[in-house]
């Protein structure tokens, strides 16, 4: 790919090109994922979505800050995943630190367990990307920003602001998101070999090549997805997300094909991968979407209360009319005052 020329662009249309809007979508779904997965797993009616509207303005600064601060540093003259080359206008860097500053002002209002995973990835962002740190280039360094900003904290912020315990299948789930979002930081940098060597970067793909990054992707998505139908036969998800198997199977064949690619090929097998990766969530969250569906209209417990285990113990297995009911009498809390008011569905789905 050409690198364009810095008088050729407009500083603010490169600064927008350089924080890759493509990408936005992929870095929201994070903090909506911990909100939805939240309400699922209790069956809730939506709460503080105003809260989640600030998460997900502050994530967009993040995810504009992170990526100001890495074009300062990288320069890239390459491919770039969903974005193209642009030179960094001066100012890029003090714009980064900028967006990362109002990160954190953003996720203040939306609780203190928010701000605080706001100041953290803020700061593991300036860890990446500061010349005088540069973990980015770190073979450690590296995936342990993605494994906790990314696969931890991310979800984590959505979850929070619902305003509900952590569950264990909660806890399962959170860690099986995390595997497959170190699976796709893995991936991420197949192609970009030369690039890494040439900076003096000590990554996986600059030290062991294209193939180990490869593997080490695949060997993470397999355990994200291996997990997800783990839980779904012993009835924790919904039986149905059973049927992400085949879209497993179709994305491990896109791998094995991309193993076979001299030096990682380029960005559309990267591009390739995302796709079929978020195609196989999809398929999951639609089993789950017809399940939610059926059980309404057969009056029983839905989402996480209707799945044959793993439901959380501070909430009654009622059908939704009976839940609001329910909730009415109980001023919407968890825990029921009287336990003896909550008829416990126990028959199996």
């Amino acid at each position: 790919m050409e690198l364009v020329e810095a008088d050729e662009v407009p500083r603010a249309a490169a600064w927008w090109a350089l924080s890759r809007p493509r990408m936005l979508p992929y870095v929201l779904m994070l903090p909506l994922s911990g909100y939805g997965w939240a309400h699922w797993d209790r069956a809730l009616e939506a709460r503080n979505p105003e809260l989640l509207g600030l998460v997900l303005l502050s994530w967009t600064f993040l995810h504009a800050g992170t990526l100001w601060l890495n074009a300062a540093v990288d320069r890239d003259e390459g491919e770039v995943l969903m974005g193209r080359s642009v030179p960094p206008p001066p100012g890029t860097s003090a714009l980064g630190y900028g967006a990362l500053v109002g990160t954190v002002l953003l996720a203040i209002p939306a609780g203190p367990v928010v701000a605080l995973a706001a100041a953290a990835c803020a700061v593991l962002a300036v860890l990446y990307s500061h010349p005088a740190v540069m973990w980015k280039g770190h073979a450690l360094g590296g995936p342990f920003v993605n494994l906790v900003g990314y696969g931890l904290l991310s979800p984590m912020v959505g979850y929070a602001v619902v305003g509900v315990p952590v569950t264990p299948r909660s806890l399962a789930v959170w860690a099986l998101v995390a595997f497959g979002i170190l699976g796709t930081y893995f991936a991420a940098q197949a192609f970009q070999q030369q690039e890494d060597a040439d900076r003096g970067y000590r990554t996986l793909v600059a030290t062991h090549g294209s193939r180990a990054v490869i593997r080490a992707a695949r060997t993470c998505i397999g355990l994200a997805m291996g997990g997800g139908l783990l839980l779904a036969a012993i009835g924790w998800l919904p039986r149905g997300c059973l049927l992400v198997a085949p879209g497993w199977w179709v994305l491990d064949r896109w791998m094995v094909q991309w193993l076979a690619q001299p030096h990682g090929g380029d960005a559309s097998w990267a591009l390739g991968f995302t796709r079929r990766l978020l195609w196989a969530g999809l398929i999951g969250l639609g089993a789950a979407s017809v399940d939610y569906v059926r059980a309404s209209f057969s009056d029983q417990p839905v989402a996480g209360l209707g799945t044959q285990r793993g439901h959380p113990s501070d909430r009654p297995r009622l059908a939704p009319r009976e839940m609001r009911l329910w909730e009415a009498a109980h001023g919407g809390a968890l825990v029921p005052s009287d336990p003896a008011s909550s008829t416990v569905r126990e028959e199996p789905r």
